[in-house]
């Protein structure tokens, strides 16, 4: 499918047919107007497809928001056909002072408040513009990741699985031609991590994925040119990037049901095992002690699977996240 390129996405002017553009932009907002967004915009003389691409909406996750820099950077509109739009950093505020997970305009986690509202906080009023503005006037998108500053991760994918079979289609075709990571999960509506960019995108309509690969705030070049070739790759199999042909992507295992692992006790985490790793359904994946070093509990695999990701910081509060183990299919 081809569609007319817009003249703009909201507040974002996009460039003349055969052209690229960079700047930056803001939202028509009383909250949110005082903050410059940065973008990147490459428009092909030839309709087609348009692009979305954003990263940072956890301000500590690197990698993803240096990958869209660098993929910006390099965008050439003699080999784009349609338009590509790269918003490289989303959690403004929280950049410079170097947040983990939240916003610290409000303290909430911006990738857990879509859709959001036009009269709420600033991270749903974020949401909503964002949203609204923006990504439901797209055809594909794309979010970029990592595991936050104090995450450490396994690369995977990611997308929403709407019961909506085109929508899902188009998000699984990304999926399959990204080719540099070995599991995908899929979010059924309703599922235990609501509010989040792609799952909104594709429930309005948009086909989208996310994509995660480093963590612990370390901007590791494998990383981050895993994120860049990924995209390079779903840009070519989807002809908005005609400079080379797509590789044969090897596509990711998937993942039938994520266990998101919290303590039942405020204290100090001492994890033994590492991202990537293979556990036993019953083994011990760490234990959690006191300021004393006395035993508060034994964290078992509720089942056997991958672990996705573990929290690398031993200080845990009360219901403090700790690690996640992917079940495979």
């Amino acid at each position: 499918m081809t569609s007319q390129t817009p003249r703009s996405l909201g507040p974002i002017p996009l460039p003349a047919p055969g052209t690229r553009h960079s700047g930056y932009f803001t939202f028509d907002d009383e909250l949110l107007g005082k903050y410059q967004w940065p973008y990147f915009a490459a428009v092909g003389r030839q309709a087609g497809l348009t692009f979305l691409l954003t990263a940072g909406i956890h301000a500590a996750e690197y990698t993803g928001t240096l990958a869209a820099l660098r993929l910006g950077q390099a965008l050439d509109p003699d080999h784009v056909t349609g338009a590509i739009v790269i918003i490289p950093l989303l959690n403004r505020p929280g950049f410079f002072e170097r947040s983990i997970y939240v916003n610290p305009e409000d303290n909430q986690n911006l990738n857990r408040a879509f859709p959001g509202s036009a009269t709420g906080t600033w991270s749903e009023r974020f949401a909503h513009h964002l949203l609204n503005d923006v990504v439901i006037k797209v055809d594909r998108t794309m979010d970029l990741h990592a595991g936050d500053m104090v995450e450490g991760l396994e690369p995977f994918l990611g997308y929403y699985q709407t019961g909506n079979a085109e929508i899902d289609a188009r998000s699984q075709e990304m999926i399959r031609a990204h080719g540099g990571m070995r599991w995908v999960t899929h979010v059924l509506p309703g599922g235990e991590r609501a509010g989040m960019l792609y799952g909104a995108a594709a429930q309005n309509g948009v086909p989208a994925i996310l994509a995660e690969s480093g963590g612990c705030g370390l901007p590791i070049e494998q990383d981050v040119q895993r994120h860049v070739d990924g995209v390079l790759n779903i840009w070519r199999t989807l002809g908005l990037l005609t400079d080379a042909p797509a590789l044969q992507a090897q596509p990711p295992r998937s993942i039938a049901a994520n266990n998101w692992l919290r303590s039942e006790h405020e204290g100090i985490f001492l994890c033994r095992v590492s991202p990537g790793e293979m556990v036993a359904k019953g083994q011990t994946l760490g234990e959690m002690v006191d300021l004393l070093g006395n035993r508060l509990a034994t964290i078992e695999a509720p089942d056997g699977g991958v672990v996705l990701f573990t929290v690398t910081s031993p200080a845990i509060k009360k219901d403090g996240l700790l690690l996640a183990v992917g079940v495979p299919n």
